[in-house]
């Protein structure tokens, strides 16, 4: 952005347009060297991913990247004859590789799916190669292909079936539009069909999936899709709430968190949203009229700018809204919040955030707690060594009236002889609910959390059954200084350290964003190897605290931000 533009705090979407133009002639670029031409290749015309697996799919995408490509004024690739050969070699393929009920094989991992995302990417370069042809003979050659190619993808739709929660509504999304190219009447009656089952979003705008990183946005867009496609605005309210919610997932470093998703983004370490959220916000943005949501498509694409990430690929997004290449709102009085407490029960998560600093409580999730402080993040496990059955992993979260319990417990017993002898010998085949329980233990874990104005209290209750062996462990990042009364250090991967008493200081030193924990304790060195227990984060450099049952401890984080250099001598 333009130092003027930044002066004045407006959004000019001219500053982002010619990078996303110029990101899509790269993408053309590298997809046409990726063209599989081998004559003897059941998937020649698609793109060969280098994994010598030439999935049918990509073909949609090739599709779409060079009729955007063909469509846009401002692309090298502007009405280039190339584009439209390449799109009609990919058609072939598909109208070749497809099942004859119009469903597809993902070489990677699905078989006999209908081509949902690869519809909706397909249509959207339809409609921009629609909308700004030019009716010359090869363009409407390519036009008939298209529409013949886009029946067979259709009917993948009206004969097949799905196994997501997401799925449902990128194939109604696909089918709206597909409906509105084709007007096949039966797309919109399956379309109802699916709707009348109800749209899995909870009253905080939480999807099933609880996929931040990745199907959230993919249900957003769906959304949108669906009540623009096919008239529906009372679905923009399910768009409008996850998309609010998101603000809520963000950390200080412009990342969002995706622990506790039930998805394959979950437990991303740095999860950057540009990609796959800017066009969303952007959309969302100029359609409301929202300038939150404007403000935070500027933040995004900014930030992978700065980082060297690139622009997103939205190009198609530009062409079918042309306003938006004139869109320039002042945002200069717009904000969006960096201290939040938010509480989705639900989720089974808390998400608190005061500004650089940030944590998160997870139910059913033995990484219970996540801290982020500037870049730097740290993870919080507990466990004891009680028959393998006591890594601390509790069900839900309870708010109380100090602040949040979890609970957990460990349950342990000997049985004896079956009163009769037992049919078989076959220890798999017995039936061992007959046998007496002779003896039985239980342990029990209470974690009470307390939010501090710099930071968080855990309150640690571990009783029932005593003697024990417990640990408290704070996975870190390897790199972060560690100081205590005694030590400063710099940790390395897969190292670790317990402190027998006392306190220690926690540094990013890139930023100078602190955490100081108070209230350690170390009474034995049995913890790297815990039976039942995970191991140790890879890479992470890991401090400990250890004890023995019963356990009732406090310990405390502060958060911080260095505002001078400190002498070696200080103590914490």
């Amino acid at each position: 952005m333009s130092n003027r533009a930044r002066r004045k705090g407006t959004y000019n979407m001219k500053e982002y347009y010619l990078p996303i133009v110029k990101a899509c002639d790269r993408g053309v670029a590298s997809m046409l060297s990726r063209i599989c031409v081998d004559p003897d290749n059941f998937y020649r015309g698609t793109l060969d991913d280098m994994t010598y697996l030439t999935e049918p799919d990509a073909g949609c995408g090739l599709i779409h990247g060079c009729l955007v490509a063909y469509s846009c004024a401002e692309s090298r690739y502007y009405r280039d004859p190339e584009m439209l050969r390449a799109v009609r070699g990919a058609c072939e393929m598909l109208l070749r590789t497809l099942h004859p009920d119009g469903t597809v094989d993902f070489l990677a991992t699905n078989y006999y799916t209908p081509a949902t995302f690869e519809i909706q990417a397909f249509c959207r370069g339809y409609n921009c190669f629609v909308r700004y042809m030019q009716g010359a003979a090869e363009e409407e050659e390519t036009k008939a292909l298209l529409l013949r190619t886009l029946e067979k993808l259709a009917s993948g739709c009206l004969n097949g079936g799905f196994h997501t929660p997401n799925h449902r509504w990128v194939e109604c999304g696909a089918m709206l539009m597909s409906y509105n190219i084709l007007g096949w009447p039966e797309l919109l009656k399956k379309v109802k069909s699916y709707l009348s089952e109800g749209i899995d979003c909870d009253e905080y705008g939480e999807f099933t999936e609880r996929s931040m990183g990745c199907y959230n946005p993919i249900n957003v867009n769906s959304m949108m899709v669906m009540a623009e496609e096919g008239h529906m605005p009372e679905l923009y309210e399910y768009a409008k709430k996850n998309l609010d919610l998101t603000f809520q997932y963000l950390d200080g470093d412009g990342t969002l968190f995706t622990r506790n998703s039930r998805r394959q983004d979950k437990g991303s370490e740095r999860y950057y949203p540009a990609h796959n959220w800017y066009f969303l916000y952007l959309w969302a943005g100029e359609l409301f009229g929202n300038r939150r949501y404007l403000k935070f498509a500027r933040d995004m694409v900014e930030r992978n700018l700065q980082l060297g990430l690139g622009v997103p690929g939205c190009l198609w997004l530009y062409l079918l809204r042309p306003q938006l290449k004139e869109l320039s709102p002042d945002l200069s009085d717009v904000t969006i919040a960096d201290h939040y407490h938010a509480f989705y029960p639900n989720s089974n998560i808390l998400r608190v955030r005061k500004g650089d600093f940030s944590y998160t409580l997870v139910a059913n999730n033995p990484d219970f707690l996540h801290v982020k402080f500037g870049e730097a993040m740290m993870t919080v496990r507990m466990c004891s060594s009680f028959f393998a059955v006591a890594q601390f992993a509790p069900e839900k979260i309870e708010k109380t009236e100090t602040g949040y319990r979890m609970t957990f417990r460990g349950h342990g017993e000997y049985k004896g002889l079956f009163p009769e002898p037992p049919e078989t010998s076959d220890w798999f085949k017995m039936d061992h609910s007959l046998r007496p329980v002779l003896h039985s233990c239980d342990l029990d874990y209470t974690l009470d959390v307390v939010d501090l104005p710099d930071g968080v209290r855990l309150n640690i209750r571990v009783d029932n059954t005593p003697r024990v062996p417990f640990k408290l462990e704070f996975a870190i990042e390897a790199g972060t200084r560690l100081e205590t009364d005694n030590v400063i250090m710099d940790t390395a991967a897969d190292g670790s350290i317990a402190i027998k008493e006392g306190r220690a200081r926690l540094e990013n030193v890139r930023t100078g964003s602190e955490i100081t924990l108070t209230g350690l304790f170390a009474e034995h060195m049995y913890h790297r190897t815990m039976r039942g227990s995970i191991p140790p984060a890879e890479g992470a450099f890991t401090l400990y605290a250890t004890g023995y049952s019963p356990i009732d401890r406090t310990v405390e984080m502060h958060f911080s931000k260095r505002t001078h250099a400190r002498a070696m001598r200080e103590k914490v």
